[in-house]
């Protein structure tokens, strides 16, 4: 039997690396992993199986020319594909092509949301991914703290109405995104929906469990985007260890990780009680960093300033503390869940 595992937005390496774990866990049952990924290319992830390139979906740019913001998680899928009819029938009509090719058992879809559409009452489905990724069941709060302007809510009702068109279903467009599984690989107080679901199997991180890998007086690490504008501010500065491996191994003996707030990344510090300095590049990573902070385990100097670096690295010891007391709080989800996933894979198909 083939599984097809797919991921279709979002950039970073996290995808890929919950997708090849959960790809290795399913082969090693016997099931034969195939990939369908919007960017095959990145290097370093070694995937158990066949690769192919998943349909790229024809981008929208928002139409409200003034304010080009995501407002709701129906603005997402608006910019991917899900605008109007014809783009919509034309990215889907492309997932169930693949579909076709591969012939699969099942499929296993992080942030793919066009395949699960696609794979409706064809090919059972089990959607994985952080909390950002995975909607709520019923209503989409915002993902701004702004007020949602008109254009947002007509853009939502927009997206309904494509969907519903072209696929002829009338469930709710937050139920039929969660596919007939759905497995949330983050812990609750990560989840920027947490308030808003009536249903949620979380599974922690895919790479845990973590030792305690912190030391107070040991060397910064840092994994930055070299293209940031504040690169160089912050690598001049602060001269953290810019190397990129498994966490386990990159993150030891560290006093404090600097990153984007990238949702593995940072969750992996939390649990293994690493303070950690959070720059969030995207509304995604603006969710994990604002949790952090409100849990006390992360700063995020402002203005950045080469003499606030220095400041907030002077003076760690309190979120030092508060990573030690969270990461044992968290413990409960600082061990692996992939059997469960993996278990609740295989009972759709057998």
């Amino acid at each position: 039997m083939k599984v097809l595992l797919a991921w279709e937005i979002g950039g970073g390496q996290g995808h890929l690396h919950l997708l090849a774990a959960i790809g290795q866990k399913l082969k090693d049952c016997g099931m034969e992993p195939v990939f369908a990924l919007q960017n095959p290319g990145i290097k370093g992830v070694s995937l158990p199986g066949k690769i192919l390139q998943a349909p790229l979906a024809t981008l929208r740019f928002l139409d409200d020319k003034d304010d080009d913001k995501s407002y709701l998680f129906t603005d997402i899928l608006y910019i991917f594909g899900f605008s109007t009819p014809f783009l919509f029938s034309f990215h889907l009509k492309a997932w169930q092509n693949v579909i076709n090719l591969v012939r699969p058992s099942l499929i296993v879809a992080d942030f793919a949301p066009a395949l699960v559409l696609a794979a409706k009452g064809v090919v059972p489905t089990v959607v994985v991914g952080n909390g950002f990724c995975i909607p709520p069941v019923g209503d989409f709060p915002p993902i701004r703290p702004q007020n949602i302007p008109i254009e947002a809510i007509h853009r939502q009702a927009q997206v309904a109405q494509t969907v519903r068109q072209v696929t002829g279903l009338n469930t709710p467009l937050g139920e039929l995104l969660n596919g007939d599984h759905a497995f949330i690989f983050s812990i609750p107080e990560l989840d920027p929906y947490k308030d808003a679901r009536t249903q949620a199997e979380y599974v922690g991180i895919h790479s845990a469990p973590f030792p305690q890998l912190g030391n107070e007086h040991g060397k910064i690490w840092g994994y930055l985007k070299p293209d940031w504008q504040n690169y160089a501010l912050v690598i001049d500065t602060l001269k953290p260890e810019c190397n990129f491996d498994d966490l386990k191994i990159v993150l030891r003996e560290k006093s404090l990780a600097i990153h984007h707030g990238g949702f593995f990344t940072s969750a992996a510090c939390l649990l293994a009680g690493i303070p950690q300095m959070v720059f969030p590049t995207d509304m995604e990573k603006w969710h994990t960093a604002k949790a952090l902070l409100e849990l006390g385990v992360a700063i995020s100097p402002e203005p950045l300033t080469k003499e606030n670096l220095i400041n907030s690295i002077s003076n760690l010891s309190e979120i030092t503390q508060n990573a030690n007391k969270q990461a044992e709080k968290f413990a409960y989800w600082n061990q692996n869940f992939l059997d469960i996933v993996v278990q609740g894979c295989l009972q759709l198909v057998n």
